[in-house]
């Protein structure tokens, strides 16, 4: 029906309605009510203005399509347990005790799991794999267990709703950008909540002393603070031995294909080429890039050592930035490898020669590799030192977003490649004194902050993992974990062969504390 033919939209309509009250007849406008009620409510207007575009380019059964797509994934179950905590938890605790119902009645355990396996199938679920470390006891225990599901289905459904207002227009640079707001509100609701929980346990030792677990998780790499000061301490410290041994930085961008993008960032319209690739799926193709790189550069003998930043583009799309170090010699042959290996996915695609992978070659006279990366770390921890992002937005809240958009996709923001390993020094920054030698210099390189001295006396950049001088120290402890199962190898502490070093010494219990409010934050 012609927008001029079209009677007046009543007033009580919704706006979703009122948008796409012009199209089509009576029955459609019925038809497009009963699709957009099993939406949730902050997503019919976006879904409207995208069903609207899609009519003015393609037509109305275009859109009616895409509007019956939408409904159907927005109206499952995982979505309606994404966005309602309280319909999340009943439906755990029903699935774990319905787990406990057919485990009491089975024959074995193998038959009550094979039985809860074709049940979880049917669902969309996936159950606990049996496989080292986890045994079928240990799955069974999971598959009883209220926390477990709480837990998988949280993370499952946050993920799958995301992944659907992705798909759906909600998640770009005109509408919620990096993550969709439902999602982001989720994700600060789930830390909050999170928050009180830690406030409301307590942590004793041996000895009585006495930590509320938030004041514990303020001390660790949970804390943006804390973490971006490892980040930089660790970047500094490549920086430097890089100027000694006179490596060259690279500074790279590798971006996905088009077909792995939603949506343009000028407009927020659709990409015509993009297959449902989710932020994940991007990151796993990054990751094997990646991975395909560096074993081509070893299989030539070329040392690579550096960070790299996965970060969101403004729909969701994953792309990395490295900082690169190495011996001039190797640079050429680098570009040129990783190059190749970026444009074997779509290397007709327009552009894709300039956009999928850039380089800048770091001048130490104008400053350092550091410089080049800081503002990348900053804006994925908490937005520090920084006013806006790139699309103008306020760097402290879209670092939110970002680190929301990461715990949504399960993405790992950070890594190091080459070097020692980070453990190592959270280990030994934990202690105060260590025996004379090499372990008491590792401590003390430690506890300056000085990553480059640091790698050093591991054994030097290019040493492989294995040969360092100082290795984490492992037991394996029978104790049963929450599941019942063996809690494994442990680390304990660090050694240098000839030596250990232990860290973790004190054995710790958690309470729910009596009173939340008179519980301690520090040592009493």
């Amino acid at each position: 029906m012609d927008a001029n033919k079209a009677p007046l939209c009543p007033a009580y309509k919704s706006e979703s309605e009122r948008l796409t009250w012009h199209i089509g007849t009576p029955d459609d406008r019925r038809w497009r009510e009963k699709q957009f009620k099993v939406l949730p409510f902050q997503f019919q207007t976006p879904i409207a203005r995208t069903y609207c575009n899609l009519y003015a380019r393609s037509g109305c059964q275009s859109a009616n399509f895409y509007l019956l797509e939408v409904a159907k994934r927005f109206s499952s179950l995982l979505c309606r347990l994404s966005i309602d905590s309280d319909e999340l938890r009943n439906y755990a605790k029903l699935r774990a005790a319905g787990c406990r119902q057919v485990l009491s009645e089975a024959f074995s355990e193998i038959t009550a799991y094979s039985k809860l396996e074709r049940s979880l199938n049917r669902l969309g679920f996936l159950p606990p794999a049996i496989e080292d470390p986890i045994t079928l006891s240990g799955a069974l225990n999971r598959l009883s267990n209220e926390r477990w599901w709480r837990s998988m289905l949280h993370s499952k459904a946050l993920t799958s709703f995301e992944n659907t207002a992705i798909q759906s227009g909600l998640t770009h640079s005109k509408a919620g950008l990096y993550i969709s707001d439902e999602a982001f509100r989720a994700v600060a609701s789930k830390r909050v909540r999170n928050n009180e929980i830690l406030q409301s346990l307590i942590a004793i030792n041996e000895l009585g002393q006495e930590y509320t677990l938030g004041y514990l998780a303020s001390l660790s790499v949970s804390n943006p603070v804390n973490r971006r000061n490892e980040l930089m301490a660790r970047l500094s410290g490549f920086d430097v031995t890089a100027k000694k041994l006179n490596h060259t930085g690279l500074f790279i961008t590798i971006t996905c294909p088009s077909r792995m993008h939603p949506r343009f960032k000028s407009s927020g319209d659709i990409n015509p080429k993009y297959d449902l690739t989710t932020p994940k799926q991007a990151q796993q193709y990054l990751c094997k890039l990646w991975a395909r790189i560096r074993t081509k550069l070893n299989n030539n003998g070329i040392h690579i050592y550096g960070f790299r930043v996965s970060e969101p583009q403004h729909d969701g799309t994953p792309h990395w930035h490295l900082l690169l170090y190495t011996a001039p010699k190797h640079v050429k042959r680098i570009m040129r490898e990783i190059k190749s290996y970026a444009l074997q996915d779509s290397s007709d695609e327009r552009g894709a020669s300039k956009i999928r992978c850039n380089y800048k070659l770091i001048d130490w006279t104008k400053g350092t590799g550091v410089g080049y990366i800081a503002k990348y770390i900053s804006k994925n921890i908490d937005g520090m030192h920084l006013d806006k992002d790139l699309h103008g937005e306020s760097a402290e809240q879209s670092a939110k977003r970002v680190t929301a958009w990461a715990s949504v996709h399960g993405i790992r923001q950070f890594q190091q490649f080459g070097g020692p390993t980070v453990t190592s020094w959270r280990e030994l920054r934990k202690i105060d004194q260590a025996p004379e030698g090499i372990l008491s210099d590792a401590r003390e390189a430690a506890d300056l902050g000085n990553w480059e001295l640091f790698t050093e006396i591991f054994g030097g950049i290019e040493c492989r993992r294995k040969d360092q001088r100082v290795q984490l120290l492992r037991v394996y402890s029978d104790e049963p974990g929450l599941y019942g199962e063996p809690k494994g190898e442990c680390v304990i502490g660090v050694t240098s062969g000839s030596e250990n070093l232990v860290t973790r010494y004190h054995v710790w219990t958690i309470e729910k504390a009596k009173n939340a409010s008179e519980v301690p934050n520090a040592v009493r």
